[in-house]
């Protein structure tokens, strides 16, 4: 999902050859993870979410809307967010998904008042960030692309912190039944996520690089949802 339609620039993506169908993006991208069917559907076009029955795990992507936009489509996944954790489907939450679901279980989020936290930055993992499935063969400073106007200030109650970075106090989080959800982009690459600001703000492009550890991540929680079921 990107946002409600208007609420960002599309054009910006006119030069991919997928333009800005983020969903097709990320099945192309990991179609490569064996015993894995990907599809995608996007909740910002009123697209019919799945039920608990109809999938094996969930990546939940960023959005250009923020959390208190409290859009249409947002009140329709947090009333469907509680039912697909009440039945322990794996989740994988990223940016926006991060944010709306710390949102959900109480905790606050601010918006960053001397601009974006844009750039390829390396992340410090906390005790049990070292020993999480979701982090294997993911070292201390390892690195993962920002785009966030906004950040999950605090812990919400209930969950573990597994990662922070330096502007990010809450990186990664696990809530436990296999749900984690991350500040960062681990699906994006150095040049879908800087091209987010190719027309606002095209300096904040120069601080993506492409050493970044972001596929593991995502192929790490693929294989823990194959491995489930």
């Amino acid at each position: 999902m990107m946002g409600v339609p208007g609420s960002y620039d599309a054009s910006v993506y006119d030069h991919f050859d997928d333009r800005d169908q983020e969903g097709l993006w990320f099945v192309k991208r990991y179609a490569h993870v064996p015993g894995i069917t990907l599809e995608a559907c996007n909740a910002c076009l009123g697209a019919r979410l799945p039920g608990p029955d109809e999938a094996d795990g969930l990546v939940l992507a960023g959005s250009y809307n923020s959390v208190h936009d409290d859009t249409a489509w947002q009140q329709v996944v947090r009333a469907w967010l509680p039912v697909m954790r009440a039945h322990r489907l794996p989740i994988l939450g990223i940016c926006g998904s991060h944010q709306l679901i710390a949102h959900l279980e109480g905790a606050a989020v601010t918006r960053y008042e001397d601009g974006p936290f844009a750039g390829t930055f390396p992340v410090s993992l906390t005790e049990a960030g070292k020993t999480s499935p979701l982090m294997q063969d993911i070292a201390d400073q390892d690195c993962f692309h920002y785009a966030n106007s906004e950040h999950v200030v605090d812990i919400p109650t209930g969950s573990t912190l597994l990662a922070r970075s330096s502007k990010v106090p809450v990186a990664v989080l696990d809530y436990g039944d296999h749900c984690y959800t991350t500040q960062f982009h681990p699906e994006a690459t150095e040049e879908t996520l800087g091209t987010i600001w190719r027309y606002k703000a095209p300096e904040l492009m120069q601080n993506y690089h492409a050493h970044d550890k972001g596929d593991r991540l995502v192929e790490n929680f693929l294989e823990l949802v194959r491995d489930l079921n």
